[in-house]
C-alpha cells in the first residue's frame, strides 16, 4: 500500500486521480476512505472465515499482483514464465492451506530449477533475464505471499471456535498494523511533511510521514494486545519490525516503479492505482511476522536452535 507523505512545499505534477475533471479533491479523499474500508472488510471477513476462504482471498491477490508484476518487467523486456509462476502458485497456496510448510522450500527449489531449464526450451529462446524475471515473481508474488496463510493456522485447534484461534488473532494483529500505519503515514505527512525521506526513488514520501506511521503501528499494535493478551514488550518490537519492513516494502515497489517508468502498477482500483499500490507495505511483512512469531514468541526453529549452539560454544570456550 503507498503511503504518500507530500511536503506542501514542494510543487508537484497533478496525480492521474487530482488531475480527473469536474472532481473535487474531498471527494477523491472520500473515495480512498471508502476503497480502504472496502478491502479492508474482505480481507478482514475472509481472515475470520479461515480455511479455503482465506487460501482462495491470498490466491487471488498472487494472481493479481503476479499479473502486474509480469507487465512491469515487460516495459524493460524481461518476459516471465507464467505456467511456472501458476504451478509454483497453486502447489505453494495448496501446501499452506494443508498447513504443510515444510513443502514449500521444495516447492520454490524446483521452481529455481525449472526456471533455469526453461532457458534451454522456450523457442524463441529465452533469455537470461526471463530466468530473473520468473524468479523475482515466484520469490516476490508466490513463496512470500503464502506465509499469510501460514499464520492463520498457527496454534489451530479444533476445539476453539473461529474468534478464538490465535492465528485470527496474530493475522488481525498483522493486517491492522499496517493498515494503521499506512492511514496514519498518508494522513501525517500529508499535513505535517517537510523532508523527504528518499526522494531518489519516491518524490512524495516524507520523514514525517514515516514518523507517524510508526505511531500509528504501535498504537494498532497496542490495541491488539489489549484485545488478545498478547506479551507488551513482544508487541512493541513486532509493531515496530512490521512497520519498518512495510515502509520499506513501499519504498521497494516505487523503486520497481521508477525503474520501468510508470507511476502505478495497474489501473485495478482505477484512480487508486494497482494492486501492488495498496499490497507493498504487506508483501514482506507477512514472513517477517510468521518467522517472528515461530521463532520468538513461540520459541520454535532456528532462534532457540542458535542460542543452544551459542550457550554450547560459550560453556566450550570457558
Amino acid at each position: 500500500m503507498t503511503v504518500p507523505g507530500q511536503p506542501p512545499a514542494v510543487e508537484k505534477a497533478p496525480s492521474t486521480a487530482s488531475a480527473e475533471p469536474g472532481v473535487p479533491p474531498k471527494k477523491l479523499g472520500l473515495s480512498r476512505v471508502q476503497m480502504g474500508l472496502i478491502i479492508a472488510l474482505i480481507f478482514f471477513g475472509c481472515a475470520f472465515l479461515g480455511g479455503w476462504w482465506w487460501s482462495a482471498l491470498v490466491m487471488a491477490s498472487i494472481y493479481f499482483g503476479q499479473k502486474e508484476l509480469e507487465a512491469l518487467l515487460g516495459n524493460i523486456g524481461v518476459k516471465p514464465s507464467r505456467l511456472i509462476i501458476f504451478s509454483a502458485a497453486l502447489l505453494m497456496v495448496a501446501a499452506a492451506s494443508v498447513d504443510k510448510p515444510q513443502f514449500i522450500s521444495p516447492i520454490l527449489t524446483l521452481a529455481i530449477i525449472a526456471s533455469f531449464f526453461r532457458l534451454l526450451f522456450r523457442s524463441p529462446r529465452a533469455k537470461i533475464g526471463d530466468i530473473g524475471g520468473t524468479l523475482i515473481v515466484v520469490f516476490y508474488m508466490v513463496y512470500l505471499p503464502v506465509h499469510f496463510i501460514l499464520i492463520r493456522h498457527v496454534g489451530a485447534a479444533d476445539s476453539l471456535p473461529a474468534w478464538q484461534q490465535p492465528g485470527l488473532h496474530y493475522l488481525c494483529f498483522l493486517l491492522s498494523v499496517i493498515s494503521a500505519s499506512d492511514i496514519a503515514a498518508y494522513y501525517v505527512g500529508k499535513r505535517f511533511g517537510k523532508h523527504l525521506l528518499y526522494p531518489e526513488i519516491s518524490p512524495k514520501k516524507t520523514r514525517e510521514g514515516a514518523i507517524g506511521g510508526l505511531l500509528g503501528g504501535i498504537f494498532l499494535g497496542f490495541l491488539n494486545a489489549w484485545l488478545w493478551g498478547f506479551d507488551l514488550f513482544q508487541t512493541l518490537v513486532l509493531s515496530v519490525l512490521l512497520v519498518i519492513v512495510g515502509q520499506l516494502g513501499d519504498l521497494t515497489e516505487s523503486m520497481m516503479k521508477r525503474e520501468v517508468g510508470l507511476k502505478d502498477s495497474g489501473a485495478l482500483l482505477a484512480s487508486h492505482g494497482g494492486f501492488l499500490d495498496r499490497a507493498d507495505s504487506y508483501i514482506f511483512s507477512g514472513v517477517v511476522c510468521y518467522y517472528y512469531i515461530h521463532w520468538i514468541v513461540l520459541q520454535q526453529g532456528l532462534a532457540p536452535e542458535v542460542m543452544h549452539w551459542f550457550h554450547q560454544f560459550t560453556r566450550g570456550a570457558s
